[in-house]
């Protein structure tokens, strides 16, 4: 589905990674980001299936859930730092957890709607890349 918002263009093809053990709200997610012209990676439930999915598949930006059951999505977002991807957190908690190291990282809270989702993603997933319309996806190209 194209997006029909032009503030969505800037988004259509993005490669976004979803950490998010919340099967409602991964699924929730995962509708706006395809509404938004979004290719979804995942959702990844747990740490040890982002960190999979990461080394898997090329991502532009991720979308991560702060607490993942009993862990934390820190070691997703040092793996996503070390390689570049910009991220934020999403979280349910009024007095968010803070993630040693990534206190300055912006947050969502839930639930999340598709106009603060979309704001959010344009704000913080600066991608001067124009969309690859072959393979439907940011070209690297300059």
């Amino acid at each position: 589905m194209a997006p029909n918002n032009p503030m969505s263009q800037g988004l259509a093809g993005l490669r976004v990674l979803v950490v998010e053990d919340s099967f409602l709200v991964a699924a929730s997610l995962k509708r706006i980001l395809i509404d938004l012209g979004c290719t979804v990676i995942g959702p990844a439930p747990t740490v040890r299936d982002a960190s999979t999915l990461i080394a898997q598949h090329d991502c532009d930006a991720a979308i991560l859930d702060v607490n993942l059951g009993k862990e934390t999505a820190e070691p997703v977002a040092r793996l996503l730092q070390e390689r570049s991807i910009p991220f934020f957190f999403v979280t349910g908690y009024t007095s968010p957890k803070q993630i040693q190291g990534y206190n300055e990282r912006p947050r969502l809270m839930k639930p999340i709607d598709r106009n603060m989702l979309q704001a959010a993603m344009l704000r913080e997933f600066k991608l001067p890349r124009s969309v690859d319309p072959v393979n439907n996806h940011p070209s690297t190209d300059k």
